[in-house]
């Protein structure tokens, strides 16, 4: 998964391809049309541009289209509806089902707004009428289509994940763990013994002294960090989510027994313990983590959360270790 800041300086121009708009100054264009004709045309057009040097790439059928969008390196699409192997919007779904983060740009033949509008509606960024364009149009629309298409992507990105270090947000994390609980009586009455989901609190420990010391920028860095740790120790099928602050929150399913839920919290303290080199500095963290299971410590998730939590809180008693809420939790 990678970090917003990565989307945003990707959307925001800082690759030496892009320039101050935020847009490639090369980009290379798929062109889906079976006309020879306005081929070359749409060719011609392309090479007025000035600011932008465009790299045309042609295919006449919508088959030949899905293939080579498959294979990556297309930065824009221009696409008519009329083609051998498939006609009307239905193409342009077919095509947003396939790539849906393609910017795509309508092109045909059909002066009608209506056709258009939905078009638009339909997934395509831009819809332009063959006939009535120039270089100049034709690349700007493109261009636009494909800013647009970022902007899109980058709220659709903040809508579902923590600002700061990307992981899912609690919004993602509440449905996800609602999903799960649902199918945890199902699987146990269809004797599945993966019938066990652990919710986990992380808390670090001093962090505020991090945050005195070096700065909150520093202090955000290390988050982000912590963050990337964290998505390695854990399964593809679990999920972790940062609460605020310095809290972390996880989710693992289908597991068949506690000590599954042990040996993962041992693989995040073992993975924290390592230092952090930011900015010149070498740091230390520790972190506390409280473990609740469901369906043995809780009937639903607000309890699974507040089990969890005071299981973290007695874990912070001595710090840098995990405890489990049932009566054996300050053994461990």
């Amino acid at each position: 998964m990678r970090s917003l800041p990565d989307l945003a300086a990707d959307a925001q121009g800082s690759h030496p391809e892009f320039n101050g708009d935020g847009v490639k100054d090369r980009l290379k264009v798929l062109l889906i049309e079976d006309n020879p004709g306005d081929r070359r045309l749409i060719k011609e057009l392309l090479m007025e541009s000035k600011l932008v040097l465009f790299e045309l790439e042609w295919v006449k059928r919508l088959s030949s289209g899905l293939t080579r969008l498959a294979k990556g390196g297309i930065d824009s699409v221009l696409l008519d509806l009329a083609l051998p192997d498939s006609q009307g919007l239905e193409t342009l779904l077919h095509v947003h089902r396939h790539a849906p983060e393609m910017a795509i740009v309508v092109l045909t033949g059909l002066d009608n707004e209506l056709l258009g509008v939905e078009a638009m509606q339909a997934g395509a960024q831009d819809y332009l009428v063959k006939g009535q364009i120039n270089g100049q149009l034709l690349a700007r629309a493109i261009r636009y289509a494909i800013e647009r298409k970022h902007s899109e992507s980058r709220l659709k990105y903040l809508a579902t994940h923590d600002e700061l270090t990307g992981l899912p947000n609690r919004q993602v994390f509440q449905d996800r763990l609602d999903q799960a609980l649902a199918q945890v009586p199902r699987k146990n009455q269809n004797g599945d013994k993966r019938g066990l989901t652990a919710m986990m609190l992380l808390d670090l420990d001093h962090f505020k002294d991090i945050n005195d010391t070096f700065g909150h920028a520093l202090g955000d860095r290390l988050l982000c960090v912590v963050a990337d740790r964290l998505r390695q120790c854990v399964r593809k099928s679990d999920t972790v989510s940062r609460l605020g602050g310095d809290e972390f929150i996880l989710l693992s399913e289908e597991i068949t027994q506690p000590n599954d839920s042990f040996i993962l919290a041992e693989r995040i303290l073992l993975a924290l313990s390592e230092p952090f080199v930011l900015a010149g500095h070498t740091l230390g963290i520790t972190a506390s983590i409280g473990i609740s299971l469901f369906p043995c410590d809780a009937d639903d998730a607000e309890m699974l959360f507040e089990h969890a939590d005071q299981a973290m809180y007695r874990a912070k008693r001595t710090r840098n270790r995990f405890c489990l809420y049932n009566s054996s939790a300050e053994d461990i």
